[in-house]
């Protein structure tokens, strides 16, 4: 199974919302005081994934 890793938390409990399962939370290696969320790697969380990410609300301000 393909798996697609998700280092922001709210995006992770957005894609949660839509119904999308996480499958495990692991350390994120570069930060090991966050989680990188887990999920199985469809075509419809890939869309989910993408719209959420062109989505400005959810992008961090530099």
């Amino acid at each position: 199974m393909k798996t697609k890793a998700v280092r922001s938390q709210r995006i992770a409990w957005l894609l949660r919302k839509e119904g999308f399962k996480i499958i495990d939370v692991v350390p994120n290696r570069r930060r090991p005081n966050l989680d990188v969320y887990i999920f199985e790697a469809t075509p419809e969380l890939c869309v989910a994934l993408d719209t959420h990410i062109q989505n400005k609300d959810n992008k961090r301000d530099n």
